[in-house]
């Protein structure tokens, strides 16, 4: 059974409560570790920088944007975003053209390579995640699961609580 009220503690002791967070969030990291061992990863393979590879998928969520909306959304000045796309632009990964309804505007625009790049990372780590999954017997999958469903639980409350409200709706996602 799922305890929807994820968001508030459960009724154990504070030092039994910490413990498992501890071991979890250690589990988490050395999770974490592992996986960037993983040198079959493309996103390690991609000679990217982070603040491209953010535009670049924040292009392929989005589809195409202006370079203010880009720079608003990675906290960067105009001047150093139209840097990163220059050089996203001399790899071939992005275009960049006139918006046809505000010509003071340049769209910016994953290009087929940039594409097929955030896919193929994209698709790599989910069909790593698969693989993974099908390693777990169905009794794992099922405290998988309920763990993902309670942690999902607790990101929609936490983002109900902040004062801008949530981003998306969490908790109801599949």
């Amino acid at each position: 059974m799922i305890d929807q009220s994820a968001s508030r503690p459960s009724a154990t002791s504070p030092d039994e409560r910490n413990v498992l967070i501890e071991r979890i969030m250690s589990g988490q990291q050395l999770v974490q570790r592992m996986l960037a061992e993983d040198r079959s990863n493309p996103l390690l393979n991609s000679h990217l920088t982070m603040s491209q590879l953010k535009i670049l998928l924040l292009l392929r969520l989005h589809g195409g944007s202006g370079g203010q909306e880009l720079a608003r959304h990675l906290g960067v000045s105009l001047a150093t975003m139209t840097g990163i796309v220059d050089r996203l632009v001399a790899q071939g990964l992005v275009t960049r053209h006139e918006d046809p309804h505000d010509r003071r505007v340049r769209r910016i625009e994953l290009d087929t390579r940039g594409r097929e790049m955030i896919d193929h990372i994209l698709t790599a780590g989910e069909e790593h995640q698969r693989r993974l999954m099908n390693r777990i017997d169905l009794a794992g999958l099922r405290v998988i699961d309920e763990a993902v469903t309670l942690l999902r639980t607790a990101l929609a409350a936490e983002l109900a609580d902040r004062p801008d409200g949530p981003a998306s709706d969490a908790s109801s996602a599949p």
